[in-house]
């Protein structure tokens, strides 16, 4: 019993100082030097104002509304971000009403901090816009509580700070028209560029290009622009992903071309088709996204026309003509591919928008109507179950929220400002371990360090009304700088901000920082003693995101087999659709299990199965990958009738080991998926392969899908006989 003990707290203690290292960490990538600007200046204008004119408290208060919004314009496109603000802008007006009023009865005021709790955590659950407006909201609900006003005055500071929220919107919608469609171009060349280092070196860069043309996807599905630049946006994901297929089949193809004197030289022309293209993906990314280089005196379609050139010359030399055969249709497919997307590239940059119907992508206008209403309802009641991590993090945030409100409200002894206890309470919860630990730490560190800075700097410089103006500024945008760089330092920034801004209403700038950082480690420690009372763990949710993947994978390899069963021309817009949602529940899995390797051992999910499933997944990926590659080269030589059977099977197979991952047990008894492909094979073989070129690259592809499928099962069967 001592020793199970002693090795529960040794777990506990290492994945603390886990979240303590993850605190501590910078991430360079994330820090909005630029975006922050426009945040700043938002807030710091209405400051400003307000100090000139001698209007102080309105000044204050319309700049606390243009703060809560400031991070929304740091990462999101224009016209997400425009939108998210304006209904943030509402939030925050009805909620600082809404805290305001029932502020003056104590269990009343509790009782709606508890709701809005529950229901900012319940957003959560439909995207991250909906979950910045309910944090704000809830935010301004909380603040406003702490001042008992009537309702008259309770209606005018809420006007003051829907005043603020709107003119940070209003200057957010000014930037965005001349910053139209910037962060959808900037996240495409940052996806073309890592598809360029993909290109040269796709081993090593796999999972960057998934993340980065998936990140591309999530931009573009968020962004309200016009049809005639969707399509053209569109068309360039969906042409980056074509480009992945073809650098992909072109990678696999080089490992069957021998290591021989003949084949290295056929290996060297290939190499110069990958380093060309990878050129030529930079150049795209330039036009998408136009920045100072030196000038190129390579030209790529010039050297890809040379390696083609001498891959034709060797075609009679080589003992593997069928792969050679497949090299040049691939790398001819990639070289037209290139050229139609630079000029994509080109007219979107020179507004030359009206392009053949054969360029462009399938985009659909998104409009706000009553059907994604209905979606986000059937969203929230579908995680209406305590099974349901969203649901289980609303319960949590509510009774916390309910009861750091009563601890300052209600309690033996007086807080002051006592409104920081479920603000830090409610910043620092989040569904999951390893991210409530990490924030609730660099919370309280970030707020011991601001609040020391604070009252450093007031001792030394005393400052005045215009001076503090200057600092407010100088914090604000520090604070939006490091916001997702480094919370602690972002915590640090913005309580020196918050403290020098309450100096001017509230003339005693020490104790306000020293009430700040006393309420801090209340609200945070108070936080992780309840996440850790009734913690959610990654055990269950492991599985379920496996699961949840491989039967993406079962949707998109269903779509791309179904295509050789037939002769029709393959239509790659709905695979196209299936594989980013297959990449979205990778992307899921693959978090699941980082978070649960952050998590106390004993609640660990068996970190090597689930590693050595979501390998198995990722090989059906790449060979499903491979096959679409294919597809799209030869999109009419193609009809197996003896697909339709493998196809079936193959769906058979993946949800069955889908059901035995989400229950944690072994497979029930597998399709005979082996011998139907050694069937179809064989048929085919009979055939001369007459139906379908490059028969033997297909069957070698499938061949990988049945060995990934077998070797699942097999993880299943021998996890049951170790537990048992």
């Amino acid at each position: 019993m001592a020793y199970v003990l002693n090795t529960e707290i040794t777990s506990w203690f290492s994945a603390l100082r886990s979240s303590w290292r993850t605190a501590l960490r910078i991430d360079r990538s994330q820090i909005m030097a630029i975006q922050a600007l426009y945040s700043t200046l938002g807030f710091v204008i209405p400051l400003a104002l307000g100090v000139a004119t001698g209007h102080v408290v309105e000044g204050v208060s319309i700049a606390g509304g243009a703060a809560s919004l400031g991070s929304v314009a740091l990462d999101a496109s224009s016209s997400a971000r425009t939108r998210t603000m304006f209904l943030a802008c509402v939030g925050i007006a009805a909620s600082a009403f809404v805290g305001s009023v029932t502020s003056q009865i104590d269990w009343l005021a509790i009782l709606v901090i508890g709701i809005w709790g529950f229901g900012a955590g319940m957003l959560v659950a439909l995207n991250r816009f909906a979950m910045i407006i309910g944090l704000q909201s809830t935010i301004a609900l909380i603040i406003l509580s702490h001042f008992k006003l009537d309702p008259l005055n309770a209606a005018l500071q809420a006007l003051l700070m829907f005043v603020g929220a709107l003119f940070q919107a209003g200057l957010g919608l000014l930037t965005a028209r001349w910053q139209r469609t910037k962060i959808e171009r900037h996240v495409l060349a940052t996806a073309y560029r890592q598809l360029a280092d993909y290109a040269s070196d796709p081993g090593s860069t796999f999972p960057q290009t998934r993340d980065a043309l998936s990140n591309a996807q999530t931009v573009l599905a968020e962004s309200s622009i016009s049809e005639r630049e969707g399509n053209v946006l569109y068309g360039l994901l969906e042409a980056a992903e074509r480009i992945r297929l073809y650098c992909f089949a072109l990678q696999q193809l080089r490992k069957s071309i021998g290591s021989d004197e003949r084949g290295a030289h056929c290996s060297s022309y290939l190499d110069r088709v990958l380093e060309a293209t990878a050129e030529e993906l930079n150049n795209i990314a330039d036009e998408l996204e136009p920045r100072k280089s030196f000038v190129h005196f390579h030209k790529p379609q010039q050297e890809l026309k040379e390696a083609l050139t001498g891959l034709r010359q060797e075609l009679g030399a080589f003992c593997d003509e069928a792969s050679i055969q497949q090299v040049l249709g691939y790398s001819s497919a990639l070289r037209d591919q290139l050229h139609a997307t630079k000029k994509l590239a080109k007219s979107l940059r020179y507004k030359q928008l009206h392009l053949p119907q054969e360029l462009l992508g399938s985009f659909r206008n998104r409009h706000p109507n009553r059907l994604q209403w209905r979606n986000a309802l059937v969203t929230l009641r579908a995680n209406l179950s305590l099974e349901s991590t969203i649901f289980r993090h609303a319960i949590r945030l509510g009774v916390t929220l309910t009861l750091a409100t009563a601890l300052y409200r209600v309690g033996p002894w007086p807080i002051e400002r006592g409104y920081w206890i479920p603000l830090t309470a409610l910043l620092v919860l989040k569904p999951d371990f390893s991210t409530t630990f990490t924030r609730g730490l660099a919370r309280m560190l970030g707020t011991m360090l601001g609040a020391a800075l604070t009252s450093l700097l007031i001792a030394l410089l005393a400052p005045a009304n215009e001076v503090l103006v200057v600092i407010d500024a100088v914090m604000a945008y520090l604070a939006f700088t490091f916001l997702y760089a480094n919370y602690a330092i972002f915590s640090a920034f913005i309580t020196m901000q918050i403290v020098f801004l309450l100096s001017f209403v509230i003339p005693q700038p020490l104790t306000t920082a020293l009430d700040r950082a006393l309420d801090t480690l209340i609200g945070g420690i108070l936080a992780l003693l309840i996440y850790t009372a009734w913690p959610t763990w990654q055990l269950k949710q492991v599985p379920r995101d496996l699961a949840a993947h491989l039967e993406s994978l079962c949707a998109y390899g269903s779509t791309v087999l179904t295509a050789y069963a037939t002769s029709q021309p393959y239509e790659s817009v709905r695979s196209h659709e299936l594989l980013q949602q297959a990449r979205l529940a990778r992307s899921n899995a693959d978090v699941s299990i980082r978070r649960s390797l952050e998590e106390p051992v004993s609640h660990h999910f068996d970190p090597d199965l689930a590693q050595s499933l979501l390998e198995a997944e990722d090989a059906i990926a790449q060979s499903l990958l491979a096959l679409e590659a294919h597809l799209l080269a030869h999109p009419v030589n193609h009809k197996l009738t003896e697909m339709v059977a493998f196809k079936q099977q193959y769906e058979e197979a993946l949800h069955l080991l889908a059901e035995a991952i989400r229950e944690q047990r072994p497979a029930q008894q597998l399709p005979p998926i082996k011998q139907t492909l050694h069937d179809l094979n064989c048929a085919v073989k009979a055939r001369g392969y007459t139906e379908c070129s490059d028969m033997r690259a297909i069957v070698a592809e499938l061949r990988h899908i049945v060995n990934a499928i077998t070797l699942m099962a097999q993880l299943l069967a021998e996890r049951e006989k170790s537990r048992a």
